[in-house]
């Protein structure tokens, strides 16, 4: 088990949404796309409540964080994941060659396809709701987001870009859904009740391609990770961003840039969270964006790969994966159910 050093080197020393000395867990995340880092979930459903799932190789596991016991989910996939996600009842994994499989959380039907003519890697997913009916949504480097139904994968619609998408996100409330991909340009869609999806602007802030996407709890603010090291915060009634963050690793793409960002659930809570390419993950205060903690995972002096990070359920952990191990963060809940609403924009 590899040894995991931790610090915190926030330079507000009064500012601590995480709790330093994290639990350390013997068990291994997958990487097998540079730059695709978001390989730690955590399904928003009861069965699910203190586990994890995580690919190993070909084979995904559900890890529990409290009994520290490891079983299937599935077996022999076939394919190494670059992306996953879960929602709706529902996890799903996309691989580097058009790969795609979809299992039901609460039974064993599970399908497998191939998204791309050209088998070309499957970036990014995302379940939605529209109308009561389960959608998936896969970001791909055709330069296309496909649009499936769920359960059966059924190929609903295809939206074309001129670039290569890394990410698509739809907002908590199915009203909204963001679009990123080797480029600056951030694109808003309006879903319609009807379930189409209109384009409403194209915004940019960064200065190079961006990889991940997270919105709020109430669908009012999203974030916007970038492989220039910046993160940049919208609130969905301005086209120009609110806040921007930068890491404190080199900006080069290989170390500073930021490879996913995600804000948690519950609105007591209120944090958001980013994870550089290697060492170094950071916390923000959701309400005001004025206070930010930054900690080190892995030892000085060494660059560690960050291979997720997740929130609990109930947003009172959080989850960084390291090389051979993952960390697991008590977020300081007490103080921030203690701390004032902040003022509406």
């Amino acid at each position: 088990m590899t040894v995991v050093e931790s610090a915190d080197i926030t330079n507000n020393s009064t500012t601590k949404f995480v709790v330093m000395n994290p639990h350390i867990h013997d068990q291994r995340v997958s990487i097998h796309h540079w730059q695709l880092r978001d390989l730690i979930m955590q399904p928003d459903d009861p069965q699910f409540k203190h586990e994890l799932v995580v690919p190993v190789d070909q084979d995904v596991y559900r890890y529990n964080y409290q009994t520290h016991q490891q079983r299937y989910l599935l077996k022999g996939l076939g394919y190494h994941p670059t992306c996953m996600a879960t929602g709706c009842g529902y996890w799903a994994a996309g691989g580097q060659r058009g790969d795609l499989t979809v299992k039901d959380l609460n039974s064993d039907y599970e399908v497998s396809i191939t998204t791309s003519p050209n088998s070309t890697i499957n970036n990014g997913l995302c379940f939605s709701n529209v109308n009561n009916e389960t959608r998936l949504i896969v970001s791909n480097n055709d330069a296309t987001i496909r649009i499936f139904s769920i359960p059966n994968l059924q190929l609903l619609q295809t939206i074309p870009f001129n670039v290569a998408v890394n990410h698509t996100s739809v907002s908590p409330d199915g009203k909204k859904m963001i679009v990123v991909g080797d480029d600056k340009k951030v694109h808003l869609f309006a879903v319609t009740p009807g379930g189409r999806y209109d384009m409403v602007a194209t915004m940019g802030a960064s200065k190079d391609a961006n990889f991940s996407v997270s919105w709020t709890a109430n669908s009012d603010k999203f974030a916007v990770a970038s492989q220039d090291g910046s993160v940049h915060v919208w609130d969905i009634r301005h086209r120009d961003p609110l806040y921007c963050f930068n890491g404190v690793g080199n900006s080069s793409i290989t170390k500073g840039a930021v490879r996913c960002v995600k804000f948690t659930q519950s609105r007591a809570v209120d944090l958001l969270a980013y994870t550089e390419h290697v060492s170094h993950v950071h916390i923000v205060d959701a309400r005001s964006f004025d206070t930010q903690q930054t900690i080190r995972v892995g030892p000085a002096g060494q660059d560690t790969p960050i291979t997720g990070l997740e929130f609990s359920q109930d947003s009172q952990k959080m989850f960084v994966g390291v090389d051979n191990a993952i960390l697991e963060y008590d977020i300081d809940t007490p103080s921030r159910r203690r701390f004032p609403q902040g003022a509406l924009l």
